[in-house]
């Protein structure tokens, strides 16, 4: 039978029950990443079960929420996150490093991998042609000493891709125009799989921005094909070796499935306080602003920053507009100052934060 990447990938980590939608089934999980603001708890909870080691084939421990150290805690949860990850076997990624979802995608994303993270937006790395998904510090836990993540099978919702991007309008647009059509609930319980003619135009960083808002959407987890674009991605990280091919057969269906001719769209924006509240950008226009975040978690490629420099190179932001620059890794950082990207914001009087979370959960120039 003709399977799309999906069911491919639940199929090849199935350990327990059958893959009938709405069934229980137990999964082998590969991956693990935990970040500072859920870590610790799951370090707790390793010491509790008196582990030895971790029993996964990768861990990751990531310092990238609680980054302002204004009294004694933080740092201190920090040296505890250190000595956890030496005991029990995980990497350790230090404060400063940038964000858990694009710095695992690039240092350790593995097509056909399955990684579930404490973090909501784990489902990220889903860019590569991985079944990632967000769950509970508990759930980690009980990974990293070997047993299987429990899930009711999802549906695969899948999105077929035609047409071509209109100039201005980017990858955000996209699963934008899911939330304008479905709202924040419309991919509970699914695995939204993206398919299509139009998937060539995407890369994997604009993968990265679609697969990281289906939590946004609800949804148990985003799939992307791993094809030549996620080859390509993983030559450019230095990692062509951990590419594998995922690619749905001929023929393959879907439980659920939606169309969007790219062509079609412009510019979307999420009025407060819902990411399901859509409208076009000209319907927002004119409405005040007093501050906007570039970067952070839902913008993390290079491209998000340099075109913003681009725009404002020479020019000044206004005076009651706090421009704040997220940047997502040091290596984003170091590539906006080799660029002199990062001279053209900070002179059109831009803010920057550290690389890390900042401005996606408030922490810092809120």
């Amino acid at each position: 039978m003709a399977r799309n990447v999906a069911q491919k990938l639940l199929a090849s980590h199935l350990v327990d029950g059958e893959l009938t939608p709405g069934a229980e089934v137990g999964l082998r999980v590969d991956q693990t990443l935990t970040q500072d603001a859920t870590g610790t708890m799951v370090m707790l909870e390793l010491e509790a079960m008196g582990l030895d080691r971790i029993r996964t084939e990768l861990s990751v421990q990531y310092v990238d929420h609680n980054l302002l150290q204004t009294d004694e805690k933080n740092p201190e949860d920090h040296m505890f996150l250190r000595s956890a990850a030496e005991r029990f076997g995980l990497w350790f990624s230090q404060a400063g490093n940038g964000v858990s979802h694009p710095v695992h995608q690039a240092h350790f994303g593995r097509p056909g991998a399955l990684l579930i993270g404490s973090d909501s937006h784990t489902c990220a790395a889903g860019a590569l042609g991985m079944l990632a998904v967000g769950v509970g510090g508990l759930e980690i836990a009980m990974a990293m000493a070997g047993q299987p993540m429990y899930v009711t099978t999802p549906d695969v919702w899948g999105v077929e891709l035609t047409g071509t991007l209109p100039d201005w309008v980017s990858a955000k647009d996209v699963v934008l125009e899911m939330l304008r059509r479905h709202g924040v609930s419309g991919g509970v319980g699914r695995i939204i799989e993206y398919h299509g003619e139009g998937l060539a135009q995407l890369t994997a960083m604009d993968r990265h921005v679609i697969a990281n808002m289906g939590a946004e959407l609800g949804a148990t987890a985003t799939v992307f094909p791993a094809d030549d674009v996620a080859r390509d991605y993983l030559r450019a990280v230095g990692r062509e070796d951990a590419f594998e091919r995922w690619e749905a057969d001929a023929g393959a269906s879907y439980d659920v499935t939606e169309q969007i001719d790219l062509s079609t769209l412009e510019p979307l924006i999420a009025r407060p306080s819902s990411p399901g509240n859509v409208v076009t950008v000209a319907e927002a226009a004119g409405e005040e602003v007093f501050q906007v975040v570039v970067g952070s978690s839902a913008n993390p490629g290079l491209r998000d920053f340099a075109v913003v420099a681009e725009i404002l190179a020479g020019q000044q932001s206004h005076d009651q507009v706090s421009v704040d620059i997220n940047p997502t890794s040091r290596e984003v950082l170091a590539d906006l100052i080799t660029g002199g990207w990062l001279t053209s914001l900070v002179g059109a009087g831009a803010r920057i934060h550290q690389s890390g979370c900042m401005g996606c959960i408030g922490m810092g120039q809120a």
